[in-house]
């Protein structure tokens, strides 16, 4: 590499190998949205967002957009006789959007062949792909800083891709509100201060989408003070500001989260730090890394989702760092990552060799123990996907081209394989650990066709208990006989009723769930 050359010039990737890429997006996306249950309390609250959006047209004023995109889902898919796995294909549609994006912003900054890479280090981020297939409103970042990205690194030459801008800082504000906001401005306005962003082009594309958002935030803000909920929203956001996280949870959770990204990323800082005063390709998404590494110390919807912020810069870095990468060291990234997702995979099959079959006995004992209702239930049909896809993975992994795409690609296949063998080979096991359903199921069972119930329970729990149980609830002056109460493991039971059944999640030891028959009732 010639000493001006500020980082390699890669080859044009060939259509069917796009073509190719475009069918792994789609299984990594897609497979294992449908035929589940809520898994995580979040994803179970975000459902219930949807479905008070869609009941009664409440407006949302937190995660709107992801609300307003799960509800749309739920309304055209709603053939699939199932809420949550319609809502679930907005997370999908959030995460190709953002994958799309990050390719073309690698490619605006870095030049052909960089979008690629950038597209296939973040399909094998650790955190991320859990994300996509559940109901959360995380992915609607991803989308936005992705979008955002990309009309930054355009505008560099003319005002074209102004609405890039407009759409990812509306996405980002849509969702989590102003903390976002006001991280979209910082890393659209601090690039103005280097080396070739302060053209004429960017200007104008700034003005033009500042001039635009200006008006959609009135409009929104007009919006929840006709409905009654600016104040509410105020003090959300308020709250959102205040309530900071430590670093070193963001530090702790970005160590996994977005791993394999961030050492190459650092290796990109050290391979460019002399390099970083003048003009460079680094500059915008260093800018937005460290914006949203900042970001990452507010609260986001999981635990774990601080960390969502900062992936596409993070990836857009990596992306220059696996491209700068010596032939010995891409070589050793490629076998970590193969020896890797080989042991993942074994340890899938192992898990159900165990569950279903009883080998390993140890496993088998261990698993039998912490979840002791489960009996043998994966079908053949998935054990086949299963063993293709193992199969079919161990083979084409050798025949993976030889060049700075091969180590990214272990791990976005890596990652796709891991996914698939979980929802094919544990999925039973999973819905009875930490699904709703099993419980709803059971309390059904033990009660009449014409039973009338209420239920006395919070957070998720109402919302799964509601969604399941729809057919046997009262309306709202109805006088109930059957109660489900959803209490704490040392409460004892009520003395005025009857106890019909108990029990809970096998993984979720705090949350005990009753089922009491009350012959005298009142309202």
């Amino acid at each position: 590499m010639p000493p001006d050359t500020p980082h390699p010039q890669l080859h044009a990737t060939p259509p069917s190998r796009l073509a190719w890429l475009v069918v792994l997006a789609l299984v990594w996306a897609l497979v294992g949205l449908t035929g589940r249950d809520a898994w995580q309390a979040d994803e179970a609250i975000a459902l219930g967002q949807v479905l008070d959006w869609l009941r009664v047209g409440r407006l949302p004023i937190d995660a709107a957009l992801h609300t307003w995109v799960a509800g749309a889902a739920t309304a055209v898919l709603q053939g699939l006789g199932d809420s949550q796995a319609a809502a679930r294909f907005a997370s999908s549609l959030f995460a190709l959007t953002g994958l799309l994006f990050t390719g073309l912003t690698a490619r605006s900054l870095y030049g052909t062949g960089y979008g690629v890479i950038a597209v296939l280090l973040l399909m094998g981020a650790f955190g991320l792909t859990l994300r996509v297939h559940a109901l959360l409103p995380e992915t609607a970042m991803l989308a936005g800083y992705a979008l955002l990205l990309y009309g930054l690194a355009e505008s560099r030459r003319g005002p074209d891709r102004a609405w890039a801008i407009l759409l990812g800082t509306l996405s980002l504000f849509l969702t989590r509100g102003l903390p976002d906001l006001i991280a979209a401005l910082l890393i659209a306005l601090l690039p103005l201060m280097l080396p070739g962003f302060a053209t004429r082009g960017y200007h104008r594309a700034l003005l033009k989408a500042g001039l635009v958002l200006l008006a959609l935030l009135v409009a929104w803000l007009t919006l929840l003070a006709a409905e009654g909920l600016l104040t509410a929203w105020w003090e959300a956001q308020l709250s959102r500001l205040t309530d900071l996280k430590s670093p070193r949870r963001l530090m702790s959770t970005l160590a996994w989260f977005a791993w394999p990204a961030w050492p190459l990323a650092l290796w990109a800082l050290w391979h460019q730090h002399r390099r970083l005063g003048r003009e460079n390709p680094l500059h915008l998404p260093l800018v937005a890394t460290l914006v949203t590494l900042l970001l990452g110390l507010v609260p986001a919807y999981t635990y774990d989702g601080l960390a969502m912020p900062a992936l596409v810069p993070l990836t857009l870095l990596a992306t220059f760092g696996i491209a700068t990468l010596k032939r010995g060291a891409a070589q050793a990234f490629y076998w970590f990552g193969a020896t890797c997702f080989v042991f993942f995979a074994l340890a899938f099959w192992l898990h159900y060799l165990a569950l279903d079959w009883g080998w390993p006995h140890a496993l088998a004992a261990h698993l039998q123990r912490m979840t002791p209702g489960y009996t043998p239930r994966v079908a053949l049909e998935a054990v086949a996907w299963a063993a293709a896809a193992t199969l079919l993975w161990l083979i084409a992994m050798p025949l993976f081209p030889r060049a700075q795409v091969r180590p990214a690609l272990v791990w976005a296949t890596g990652m796709t394989l891991s996914w698939v063998l979980l929802i094919t080979l544990l999925k039973p096991w999973a819905e009875l650990s930490w699904g709703y359903r099993p419980v709803a199921t059971a309390i059904a069972a033990r009660l009449p066709a014409d039973a009338c119930v209420r239920i006395e329970a919070q957070g998720a729990p109402r919302i799964m208990l509601e969604y399941h149980l729809a057919r046997f609830l009262s309306g709202p002056q109805g006088h109930c006989a059957w109660r489900v109460e959803v209490v704490g493991r040392n409460t004892p039971p009520r003395a005025d009723a009857e106890l019909v059944w108990e029990g809970r999640r096998p993984r979720e030891k705090r949350e005990i769930y009753r089922l009491y028959r009350i012959y005298d009732d009142a309202p």
